[in-house]
């Protein structure tokens, strides 16, 4: 197996075969290379992509980034690090693995396409890179993620709501008293509010206002607010136009800006969630999850990722709690 390193937005072609082997497997659109540029523009750690083939065809797809957060030059060339660092291998602004297989390579030929991928970022990249972190990793993945010299240690569980209602009225009604009696009253006070208009499912957002509340929620997570850089209003225009990817909102009806949102793709398995922001007032993040929910339950779709973190919260909502692991590669 060969592999073939390419950095998305970086003025070199995308392999031939790329889209169509991501969108063979189902990913959600994030993989695909317009999304992966548009992620590079924005993104101060450096994007790469790689290819793996076998007798040819594509068998593993691979995305990431390289590098620590530099401390000066907020915007650097694609691919260049500012000191070196550890290739994260995961999909850029989600909680998602950055490995795609095809169907039938068994653990062996996982095995073996990872290897050539790595080799081949060990190869171009040279003393910038330290070695390779494979991140969201479930316990499935580690009989070939995992091997001699490779650490592995458990990270934050991703916290996955499978549905299992037939209405909203039964999952209220599944929730412990005092948590229904807040969430419903929630959900029908939001709902009712003349000031705000309820989305569900829209495939746009205004990019610039999406970029906003996006860096707003963000900067109230880190200890360094200073430094963070939102997703440029580009990113969310080609999202706009990428089917599979649609929003949960809700806008200020007098002036038409969202106030909050969140970004929702179709995945094999359901929904992801991804990409968050919200100006911080009325509750409107926990009204997310139930607009979410409403639809899970109302179009059938199995189960909705809601990534790491609030573990607590999101068990409220009935989501439990998936294992993951990132598996260290030193070079």
């Amino acid at each position: 197996m060969r592999a073939e390193l390419f950095t998305p937005g970086g003025g070199g072609p995308v392999p031939d075969g790329w889209d169509a082997f991501v969108r063979d497997r189902r990913a959600c659109v994030l993989w695909e290379a317009g999304l992966l540029e548009a992620a590079a523009w924005g993104s101060l750690r450096p994007v790469f992509a790689g290819l793996v083939r076998e007798a040819g065809e594509p068998v593993a797809a691979f995305c990431g980034r390289l590098g620590v957060r530099p401390v000066s030059l907020r915007f650097r060339p694609p691919g260049r690090a500012a000191v070196p660092g550890w290739f994260q291998v995961h999909v850029p602004n989600s909680f998602s693995p950055g490995r795609l297989y095809a169907p039938g390579l068994d653990t062996a030929g996982r095995r073996a396409a990872t290897r050539a991928f790595e080799r081949e970022v060990r190869r171009r990249l040279g003393p910038r890179c330290l070695g390779i972190l494979h991140l969201d990793a479930d316990t499935s993945e580690l009989a070939h993620l995992g091997g001699p010299l490779r650490l592995r240690r458990a990270t934050a569980p991703n916290a996955v709501l499978h549905n299992r209602w037939e209405s909203m009225d039964a999952y209220f009604a599944g929730l412990p008293r005092g948590r229904r009696r807040r969430l419903s009253a929630l959900h029908g006070r939001v709902g009712a509010d003349p000031e705000l208009v309820v989305e569900s499912a829209v495939p746009v957002i205004d990019p610039v206002h999406a970029s906003r509340l996006d860096q707003l929620t963000r900067m109230k997570h880190t200890d360094r607010p200073s430094r963070v850089v939102p997703l440029l209003p580009a990113y969310f225009d080609r999202l706009n136009r990428s089917p599979g990817a649609s929003y949960f909102a809700h806008r200020d009806k007098s002036s038409g800006r969202p106030v909050s949102f969140d970004l929702v793709l179709d995945a094999p398995g359901g929904w992801l969630t991804t990409v968050t922001g919200s100006d911080g007032g009325r509750d409107l993040y926990l009204d997310l999850y139930l607009r979410e929910i409403d639809r899970l339950i109302a179009t059938g779709v199995p189960a909705v990722e809601l990534g790491p973190g609030m573990q607590q919260l999101k068990e409220s909502f009935g989501a439990t709690a998936v294992p993951r692991h990132a598996v260290a590669v030193p070079f």
